[in-house]
């Protein structure tokens, strides 16, 4: 008599194999998905961190030139703050200046003569805002991407001591995100 030749006979290394298999493409799956989420995080990390070392060096490259205004003469500091395309207006009510800085755009030439130092990393235009107020200078350098340095300084007898350096980043809501859980 013929044997009937119509069924799968599986053994239990067959089926064990099968079994590995599929939790190795499972696990191939999740190391694909994983390495890719961690290389956008880690772009968005370098390039957070690149406009944050190009806002200090601006930052630093502005103080180095009042620093310098400084050790000059008493109207260099006011001819640094005009490079800085801060308006100097004369106050009407004697005594001190008011120095404004009205929303300027630091592009193409840089400011403080450090061309590299003009632009963020993307190319976009660092801005800048400020005001004088007697001992007090203010400066705000803004990036497009929403980071900030916010510097004030304190001039007195031709020093001066930084009251404020700090870096911040404005919060932009993408849209709903992801909700992992809504309990």
């Amino acid at each position: 008599m013929a044997k009937p030749h119509g069924s799968v006979r599986i053994g239990p290394i067959s089926l064990f194999t099968l079994i590995i298999v599929l939790c190795l493409a499972v696990l191939t799956v999740l190391s694909v998905t994983t390495s890719l989420a961690e290389l956008s995080t880690t772009e968005r990390q370098a390039a957070t961190t690149t406009e944050t070392y190009q806002l200090e060096a601006i930052g630093q490259q502005f103080v180095a030139d009042v620093d310098a205004a400084l050790t000059r003469s008493d109207g260099a500091l006011n001819e640094v703050l005009v490079d800085y395309g801060i308006q100097v207006q004369s106050s009407s009510t004697g005594g001190s200046e008011e120095l404004v800085i009205e929303d300027d755009t630091v592009a193409g030439e840089a400011v403080g003569g450090d061309p590299s130092a003009a632009e963020a990393a993307d190319g976009s235009p660092v801005t800048f805002s400020g005001t004088r107020d007697g001992e007090l200078i203010s400066a705000t350098f803004s990036m497009e991407s929403g980071r900030t340095l916010a510097i004030v300084l304190r001039i007195q007898n031709d020093t001066y001591t930084i009251e404020q350096w700090k870096v911040t980043t404005e919060w932009t809501d993408d849209g709903t995100g992801e909700n992992l859980w809504l309990g």
